[in-house]
């Protein structure tokens, strides 16, 4: 056998792979959570389902990227292994081991390359990003709208903090000054990366915060 042969699905996760299943499953880290949604993947593929038919939602980038490696390197393997090999990978899936499913099987490599979309796997968050940009108006947003990435955002907080000292020192003793000195307090106790992440904070909740008195919050 080759060092990428798939291993034998146990009892629950061959059960949730079944593409004939409506499952929910909870699990934690490392119990071959993409192990079991990559089998899935590969036997709605054998049942003829094209591979853009197929969305895929994870949490991180790092598990879609997997995912996508593992099922393009599976497949790639299929059509050039020997039907020995073909077989173990079928029955570890649960699948069929006929001549049939094997021939079906060495040539999703070539229908996933010919897919107009591929395969979409991608994050919850691309996912919803998408869904928003195809309806800006019902979702309240300026069409053509990019959303921020973390380090742009950590630019953009970085720059937004900066006008706001510049703000205050152009004040001087008008009564802004306070905020150089609360800023000056937080940065000699926690650096300016503490500094970074109240900012951070902050930015999330900029509305609740624009909306309270200046007079009634009292320092922690």
């Amino acid at each position: 056998m080759t060092a990428d042969r798939l291993y034998p699905l146990r009892p629950e996760q061959a059960a949730a792979a079944d593409p004939a299943a409506h499952a929910w499953v909870a699990a934690s880290a490392g119990t071959g959570k993409t192990q079991v949604l990559s089998a899935r993947v590969l036997r709605l593929l054998l049942l003829g389902t094209a591979p853009d038919a197929i969305l895929c939602l994870t949490f991180t980038r790092l598990a879609a990227a997997e995912m996508q490696h593992r099922v393009a390197t599976t497949l790639s393997r299929w059509a050039r292994c020997s039907d020995a090999e073909l077989d173990s990978d079928l029955a570890a899936l649960g699948a069929r081991q006929d001549l049939e499913t094997r021939v079906r099987a060495r040539r999703l490599f070539a229908r996933l390359l010919d897919a107009s979309r591929g395969l979409a796997v991608q994050t919850i968050h691309a996912f919803a990003q998408a869904l928003i940009a195809s309806f800006p108006v019902e979702a309240g947003v300026a069409p053509g709208f990019a959303v921020l990435d973390d380090r742009a955002g950590a630019t953009l907080r970085k720059r937004l903090l900066a006008e706001a000292i510049e703000a205050a020192t152009a004040v001087g003793d008008s009564g802004d000054g306070s905020l150089l000195d609360d800023l000056a307090g937080v940065s000699i106790a926690g650096g300016e990366g503490r500094l970074a992440e109240i900012a951070a904070v902050c930015g999330a909740y900029g509305e609740v915060l624009a909306a309270l008195p200046a007079a009634g919050l009292l320092p922690m």
